[in-house]
């Protein structure tokens, strides 16, 4: 059963791996693009991409910080980061 978890884990580990890659290739991407009036329709469909990409990531993390017990934990230390 152990190992069970252990798998399981890792594959939620490899599952947010990917997808803060994926987040952080497009979140790039689209923010080094000059925006020009032409692009806005191109410009709008980057940003579905973009929001997809967001929540599968959000998805995966919350996932792995749920399944770890560590969901709470993890927010107050970004917010006690945040406004130290």
């Amino acid at each position: 059963m152990q190992a069970t978890a252990v798998s399981d884990d890792r594959a939620l580990e490899l599952e947010l791996t990917v997808a803060a890659l994926r987040y952080v290739a497009v979140a790039d991407r689209f923010e080094s693009r000059p925006v020009s009036a032409r692009e806005r329709e191109r410009d709008h469909d980057a940003m579905d991409v973009f929001n997809r990409v967001e929540s599968t990531l959000r998805d995966a993390g919350g996932r792995l910080l749920r399944r770890r017990g560590c969901r709470q934990p993890a927010l107050q230390a970004v917010l006690a980061e945040a406004f130290a």
